[in-house]
């Protein structure tokens, strides 16, 4: 379990008090917990030298919940209309002062980032991993980890309304989803994030929906209107109360982002050539990631590995005994998509993959068009065609296979993409009718990467 703190409101002054509650309530109970803070709200504490809280909360683990949260633009706001290579660099050149100020304020690196609100951009995740921070969370992701662009990616499981906390049985509620929670997870194992809001705990709205709703950027920022002090105790007592009911329970060890890296393997596969077969023949049923041989592979690992195999083969007249495909983004910009299937030779297909994996190489993502005997295929449909030819060196036979027409869009099981970025829009802070065809777009291409993240044995 994870206690994943969203610590963000710089404007209210009496919520930092909340901070310093906190670190010593988890301390009570010999857990700790992941304080995710806005970079601002970290300079805010340092300027009204609060170093009873920075110090409190040096005990605990430190992730980053972005520079200035809710200040237009936002993230996505800034990205909208932005490419993949220019939106990285954006997300930077914002990004890394928040960083650096987290590590020197604090004494340490973040171990995480935390999505503010809806503000969502695939960048963001692959900047993050190129900044060295290697876990993403919230966003449109599940409650157990995935690999998305590099990073382990993770959303919480449940919410703890700080100010229902107090409500006649709401703690009720809250035990008995999380035994459900739990039991859904025995056997196998697996994470639960409870998020908390620790200005919520004080305030009785949020601060950036009082100040920054619907694209409002107001000159002086006002502080969130207070709950009376008893109020706030009373919510205190109600997340103790919980707090003490989860460290306590049987089978649950508390955590923090900064140990979940190391209980998972990595995001790099390597694969047998037996294993590959198995992939060839499950990518002509489905397209999207499968896990073979309990190793998640990634529609980008599997174009790296097929890819590399053929090329193989038509260097050296035998397909490799192990693969170990190189790590790739998806393609950059949007494919063209077939209209009709069309057949090509195997070795029309190999010829085409040592290309394509020389460019993948050099670019570190997939190629988004592919010529192959003649014509010019979307890189999906070469996957397919890629695993058909495999299969058909693996039996002995080099006639013609099949370049389907596929959409081009790859599948993520059970996870409607599309509606889960849609219903980041609704955030309170974006103006009126946001939206981003853009930001849309790079995130289904990006899907090319998605893909379970194993627990280590």
């Amino acid at each position: 379990m994870v206690f994943q703190l969203d610590t963000e409101d710089f404007v209210t002054p009496e919520t930092d008090d909340v901070l310093l509650d906190l670190a010593e309530l988890f301390d009570k109970y010999g857990v700790r917990a992941t304080f995710a803070v806005v970079g601002e709200k970290a300079r805010a504490l340092r300027r009204r030298g609060r170093w009873d809280v920075i110090e409190a909360l040096r005990r605990h683990d430190i992730a980053y919940q972005s520079n200035y949260h809710s200040l237009h633009p936002t993230i996505a706001e800034q990205l909208r209309d932005s490419g993949w290579d220019e939106g990285v660099e954006i997300v930077i050149e914002r990004e890394e002062p928040g960083l650096r100020d987290l590590e020197e304020i604090f004494g340490k690196f973040p171990s995480a980032y935390i999505q503010p609100g809806g503000d969502w951009a695939p960048q963001v995740p692959y900047a993050m991993g190129r900044l060295g921070v290697p876990v993403y969370a919230d966003g449109i992701f599940e409650p157990q980890p995935l690999w998305f662009c590099g990073v382990l990616a993770v959303r919480y499981a449940l919410y703890f309304d700080e100010r229902r906390g107090p409500e006649p049985g709401y703690l009720d509620g809250l035990k008995a989803r999380f035994e459900e929670l739990y039991r859904s997870l025995l056997g196998g194992g697996g994470l639960l994030v409870v998020v908390l809001h620790p200005c919520m705990l004080r305030t009785d709205e949020f601060w950036d929906a009082v100040n920054f709703a619907r694209g409002a950027m107001p000159a002086e920022a006002k502080p969130a209107p207070l709950c009376s002090e008893e109020e706030y105790k009373a919510r205190l007592r109600a997340f103790e109360e919980f707090l003490s009911f989860v460290v306590g329970h049987e089978g649950v060890e508390v955590i923090t982002y900064r140990e979940l890296p190391s209980l998972y393997q990595g995001a790099g596969v390597e694969l047998t050539a037996e294993e590959l077969g198995i992939l060839s023949e499950r990518l002509t049923e489905r397209l999207s990631y499968h896990v073979v041989g309990g190793k998640p592979v990634s529609l980008a690992d599997a174009f790296g590995a097929l890819s590399y195999s053929l090329k193989t083969y038509l260097e050296e007249g035998v397909l490799p005994e192990s693969v170990k495909p190189p790590q790739a983004l998806g393609p950059l910009e949007k494919p063209p998509r077939l209209e009709r299937s069309f057949r090509v030779s195997v070795r029309s297909v190999a010829e085409a993959a040592a290309e394509a994996y020389e460019r993948l190489v050099e670019s570190g993502s997939i190629p988004a068009e592919i010529r192959v005997g003649g014509g010019v295929a979307g890189p999906l449909s070469f996957l397919a065609a890629m695993a058909r030819a495999h299969l058909q060196l693996l039996s002995g036979s080099a006639g013609d296979v099949e370049i389907p027409a596929t959409s081009e869009e790859p599948e993520a099981p059970g996870i409607d993409v599309a509606s889960r970025v849609a219903a980041q829009w609704r955030w309170i802070v974006f103006p009126e009718g946001f939206r981003s065809q853009r930001i849309l777009e790079l995130t289904l291409l990006q899907l090319w990467t998605l893909k379970p993240a194993a627990p280590r044995a």
